[in-house]
């Protein structure tokens, strides 16, 4: 007979008074139970989470019951049916955010079947059950360059890596704590528009309207009705008119809001002229100008003048084209698709090895929005966790070219190993092409090991032509 003690264990109950922020997810990912720990880390009762699907993205929005549910999203070795464990970031109801470690331990039926998870939370960098795999995952990368770029420059949705991106991050910063103009370049599709919205939300102008004015889509007559408008304090009834002020000029409050105009080469030299004056007034609104142009040769051609170009040059902010941020692509990639995930019932994980080849060994004339267009086309194509090389458009893939679809060849024309070492040849002679002679960005277009390219060209005798560039290493051009 079993002990009455023995026999009044709960689980449940054990769980429920832990310590450790423990949850459980049903097998349709669904945040079913947590117990006091768990509310007292994130700031939210039980009951605004339970019933929550949990999706596979990086949480970005505090207050959002779906953002929070995202932080809980289990890796890969998980819904496998492995004990894994994961980085994650919760959002606290009072909007600090937490970077915290997960655990999971996935649960079967007597069929075999999954029937959930229970996971446990955990500080960062304390002992777990679980190893940490071989190479963290696309998400995990991504979460962690989140955390560095939050700890350090206070900003980590605009994502990238390396001493350009840190950079620009700080040139963002401090346009932030600055009422002053800015002129922001880059090429269409690099984020102009993204960039100019940061500045104003890192600004103590935040709280106020943000207006656009796009020059190249607007006539003359609009754009100039819309610069009057914008000296015009009657267009926002809450504010009131200073009695002090002459007609025409902004009020204090409308003073402070802040106005996005791209592109500002297109705007006509009379009307120049108006928006220097309004940058001349008192209290002066904060204009943040865009442009994909080159402002200085604008400037020597007289197509921009002179007294706007240095008025509105404080502070210069240069966007780099998609081309030369080869080593974040794939971490672009991944927060594109997790952004896809936030709606999407069919959650996506990642890319596949060709996948991620085919990514970073494209030129993206589009830059940012290229990328953004693609991502959601592989995902809306793609039947698996994972998305596909064939997933992605096939002008993407076509890029490439030969570098990984061999020309056809005439069938049984000549004996079979005699054209497979034809088409061998043929693919490490364009990925060598691709890759400018860099043995390096070869193998990787190739999906091959470096060393398994040295011995293929050497028993294909393509040995000596590559030497003397490969020796500039990655990136020479």
């Amino acid at each position: 007979m079993a002990s009455p003690r023995l026999s009044a264990f709960r689980a449940d109950h054990l769980w429920r008074e832990a310590c450790e922020p423990t949850f459980w997810l049903d097998k349709a990912l669904r945040i079913v139970w947590v117990n006091a720990a768990w509310e007292a880390l994130t700031g939210y009762p039980a009951e605004s989470i339970l019933g929550v699907t949990s999706r596979s993205h990086s949480p970005t929005q505090p207050g959002d019951r779906t953002e929070l549910a995202a932080s809980f999203y289990p890796p890969p070795q998980a819904i496998a049916g492995q004990p894994a464990r994961r980085q994650t970031l919760i959002l606290h109801a009072q909007g600090e955010k937490l970077w915290r470690e997960l655990d999971f331990w996935p649960f079967r039926d007597n069929r075999g079947e999954l029937i959930g998870f229970l996971g446990r939370i955990r500080e960062p960098g304390s002992s777990g059950v679980f190893l940490d795999a071989a190479e963290p995952s696309l998400h995990e990368e991504l979460l962690e360059v989140r955390r560095r770029l939050g700890r350090k420059h206070g900003i980590d949705d605009l994502i990238g890596q390396g001493e350009a991106h840190s950079r620009l991050l700080e040139q963002i910063r401090l346009a932030g704590n600055s009422m002053a103009p800015a002129l922001i370049v880059g090429e269409p599709g690099t984020g102009r528009r993204t960039v100019a919205g940061t500045i104003h939300q890192l600004s103590q102008n935040s709280a106020q309207p943000i207006t656009y004015i796009d020059c190249e889509a607007l006539s003359a007559e609009l754009l100039e009705k819309q610069l009057l408008e914008l000296r015009s304090s009657a267009i926002v009834p809450r504010f009131e008119r200073s009695p002090s002020e002459p007609d025409g000029f902004l009020t204090h409050s409308q003073g402070r809001r802040t106005i996005v105009i791209g592109d500002i080469l297109a705007l006509p030299r009379d009307l120049q002229v108006k928006l220097v004056e309004m940058l001349g007034q008192e209290p002066r609104p904060r204009v943040l100008a865009l442009t994909p142009g080159d402002p200085e040769a604008a400037l020597r051609s007289e197509q921009l003048r002179s007294d706007l170009y240095y008025a509105l040059t404080p502070l210069i902010l240069r966007l780099p084209p998609l081309r030369e941020r080869r080593s974040e692509i794939l971490l672009l990639a991944q927060y594109f698709l997790e952004r896809t995930n936030r709606q999407a019932e069919i959650q996506k994980q990642g890319f596949s090895v060709t996948a991620q080849a085919i990514l970073n060994a494209y030129d993206w004339p589009g830059n940012l929005r290229e990328l953004d267009r693609v991502i959601w086309h592989a995902r809306e194509r793609s039947e698996n966790p994972i998305v596909a090389g064939e997933d992605l458009p096939a002008s993407i893939r076509g890029n490439l070219g030969s570098a990984y679809t061999p020309a056809p060849v005439p069938y049984l024309s000549k004996p079979l190993d005699e054209l497979l070492t034809e088409i061998e040849r043929q693919l490490i002679e364009n990925a060598l092409a691709k890759a400018r002679s860099n043995k390096t960005r070869a193998a990787e277009l190739l999906g091959i090991s470096r060393p398994r390219l040295y011995r293929r060209m050497k028993e294909l005798n393509l040995d000596d032509e590559a030497d003397a560039e490969d020796d500039a290493g990655p990136g020479a051009s």
